[in-house]
């Protein structure tokens, strides 16, 4: 029995796992201050993209937890069944492995993690018509200018890896999951 405790220390990591939330942050950060994804978000009409310019209030109510205009999530779901038309973008991370090689042998880098930032990209199938095309596919051109070659999340650039269509709650929703990969420290 030793005759002392030893005191408990605790040390940082800045490893990608401890970064998440501040990256999922940055991210709606990044959406909030976009008037394109704005006004495809906040406005429901084919004339979306030509409404006027959202005020800052109007922009952050579209992460506020307790705004009726909420559309960006820091999650995959939206917390409750969406009655109205709308359409909504869900973040979402995935898959941080040991980061693998095989060129000319295949070796896992200990020291580095690779992993998946997602974009969940839903529209009401409803009002998925604008004047200038389809939101969703607005949508996701201006979140990919957005975040292909971003160097704010982990080592490196961000690079897309996968694109899906995706339809949710029995067709009412379709859209996409656009999927990033981000390299980063374990």
């Amino acid at each position: 029995m030793p005759a002392k405790k030893l005191p408990t220390r605790h040390i940082p990591h800045h490893a990608a796992i401890t970064r998440i939330s501040e990256w999922k942050q940055r991210m709606m950060e990044v959406l909030v201050e976009d008037q394109e994804i704005g006004k495809l978000l906040y406005y429901n009409s084919e004339d979306a993209l030509s409404r006027p310019d959202l005020t800052e209030d109007e922009r952050y109510s579209l992460v506020d937890r307790e705004s009726e205009k909420r559309r960006i999530y820091p999650t995959r779901y939206t917390p409750k069944v969406m009655m109205d038309q709308q359409s909504f973008v869900g973040l979402s991370v995935s898959g941080f492995v040991p980061q693998e090689a095989f060129a000319p042998y295949r070796t896992v880098a200990d020291k580095y993690v690779m992993g998946y930032l997602y974009f969940w990209i839903l529209v009401d199938n409803q009002i998925m018509d604008c004047d200038e095309g389809q939101r969703q596919d607005l949508l996701l051109e201006k979140i990919y200018d957005k975040f292909q070659d971003a160097d704010n999340y982990g080592m490196g650039r961000l690079s897309v890896d996968d694109l899906q269509e995706v339809w949710e709650q029995n067709n009412k929703f379709g859209g996409y999951v656009l999927v990033m990969k981000v390299i980063d420290m374990a």
